[in-house]
């Protein structure tokens, strides 16, 4: 077998967000506000060639290729309290070859390597006025790359026994190269030292389990693993042990109860470990932070189901050093600190129901309510530590409307509506958003239109951070509503192929 793939895109985007802060400087307040608008022009290449070839019955091989290039260039002017402008040129390089070999005996053999290169330059022109007509200014100039090269192989073995006991273990090894660095100058032509910075890193990743499954009978089943991970980096070498289970009863076809724990592990990204500060505006700062560390998380999941359409569930989330951007006002110059941290921990208490609804062939759709309680706790976020805790409630469903007797045409609704939340210092306002879709198909299949509506209400993220001298306010619209149409024609007995998507979660600045 043979599939090619090539996806070209080009085209604009606008984004909009605004700060309004009381800015502690020394033992004074000063008021700030701001308005940005940032316009991207963008072109993306995406690319993949595809083989597989069988030997004989469960004896096949499988390779890949993928490759990305990007270019987005991107001016963005703001206004208010600092007057600025920045200019932004940057490109993405993405090269992957996967191959697999799966054994009639079971065992399945994976291996993969992974090229990225992201080049950026960035040149900011602004100045900050305060009330008591102080400037700030930054005219600065900046240059930085990051390349990545990771290695990955996996062996995976599985075993049907009989009386219903099945069994599988494997290892999985990761070697990454990090390559990266900043440069920032001044108007002067000086490098600003804390602007400044490179790597030149080495992290490896290994994981080995074992598992086992049992059908007790026709009701009951059971699956359980443990793994154990290592993982390697100039600051961080330790073992962690991530077990898992699954346990699936059907009382009879009324009722169906399903107990599962899960645990894994979360990375941060490359380019947040750096040491460098980035310069994103007059105001804002961007830090790197070294000591970055993996977290840890752990899933439980209590779920009853009633008739097939009724669903009532309780699950927990334990996240022991839980990490994420948030934004510190210091004290001795007028800047906001954007910075990730590591917190003591990230937990989540909840409760929620579900249910399939009909009526007719007219109308089917399901609708949710999930209340969930959070707790955020953290005694190192510089001199703020934090111990938050917020009750939430989220509700959304889908409902689709059948508009014409003799015509598949739909209309497709898709809300959703969070009340207040936290997230570390954040207050996070309520948040209400509608995507909405008109859809018609053929009799045969084959031809189809679309019209989706996105956001269509413009929901903006409003937060908010007070926590101690903090008055921190920022509303970000990046999600604008729009717009899409697309007319489908199906060649044949077309079908999209899915294919495995390379994980560049942890790369890009």
């Amino acid at each position: 077998g043979l599939d090619a793939q090539y996806k070209y895109v080009n085209g604009n985007s606008y984004g909009e967000s605004s700060r309004i802060a009381n800015h502690p400087l020394g033992n004074n307040r000063i008021h700030y506000n701001d308005e940005t608008g940032q316009k991207s022009f963008g072109i993306t290449h995406d690319y993949r060639l595809g083989m597989n070839y069988t030997f004989s019955k469960n004896n096949r091989l499988d390779v890949a290729y993928t490759g990305q290039w990007d270019k987005t260039n991107s001016n963005s002017r703001t206004t208010g309290s600092s007057i600025s402008g920045m200019h932004r040129d940057s490109h993405e390089y993405l090269h992957n070859v996967d191959v697999n070999y799966a054994l009639p005996f079971g065992l399945t053999l994976s291996g993969s390597y992974t090229y990225y290169r992201t080049p950026q330059q960035q040149a900011l022109d602004g100045t900050i006025t305060t009330e008591n007509k102080n400037e700030t200014e930054r005219n600065l100039t900046s240059g930085s790359e990051q390349t990545i090269n990771k290695w990955m192989f996996t062996a995976d073995q599985t075993h049907s026994l009989s009386h219903g006991w099945g069994l599988s273990y494997g290892v999985k090894g990761q070697f990454t190269s990090n390559k990266s660095y900043q440069t920032t100058i001044d108007k002067d032509g000086s490098v600003l030292p804390d602007g400044t910075s490179s790597v030149d890193l080495n992290e490896r990743i290994w994981n080995i389990y074992a598992g086992f499954s049992k059908q007790i009978n026709k009701a009951i089943s059971l699956e359980a693993s443990v793994a154990a991970e290592q993982y390697h980096s100039p600051i961080w070498d330790k073992w962690r042990v991530y077990p898992t289970l699954n346990a699936l009863w059907n009382v009879n076809d009324n009722h169906l109860l399903n107990l599962s724990f899960s645990s894994n592990s979360e990375f941060p990204s490359y380019w947040s470990t750096m040491s460098n500060v980035f310069y994103s505006s007059t105001y804002t700062e961007i830090h790197g932070n070294p000591d970055l560390k993996p977290f840890s998380y752990y899933n439980v999941n209590l779920m009853w189901q009633i008739k097939r359409r009724y669903t009532l569930m309780a699950f927990a989330s334990l996240k022991p050093d839980y990490s994420v951007q948030l934004p510190y006002q210091t004290t001795d110059r007028i800047a906001v600190i954007m910075k990730e941290t590591n917190f003591d921990y990230s937990n989540s208490f909840g409760l929620q129901a579900s249910a399939i609804f009909s009526a007719g062939k007219w109308l089917n759709g399901n609708v949710f309510v999930m209340g969930t309680y959070k707790h955020d706790k953290s005694d190192h976020f510089f001199d703020l530590p934090f111990d938050r805790k917020k009750l939430s409630v989220v509700l959304g469903g889908t409902a689709s409307v059948k508009l014409c007797s003799t015509q598949d045409l739909r209309l497709i609704l898709n809300p959703f509506y969070q009340t207040k939340a936290i997230q570390g210092v954040y207050d996070i306002s309520p948040i209400f958003s509608m995507d909405a879709k008109l859809q018609w198909s053929s009799h045969d299949g084959r031809w189809g239109l679309r019209l989706n509506g996105n956001n269509i209400f413009n929901n903006k993220y409003d937060t908010r951070s007070v926590q101690g001298n903090q008055d921190y306010r920022m509303k970000i619209n990046y999600n604008w509503a729009s717009v899409t149409f697309a007319v489908i024609y199906k060649f044949g007995g077309y079908k999209e192929k899915t294919v495995k998507e390379v994980d560049t979660s942890r790369m890009g600045h």
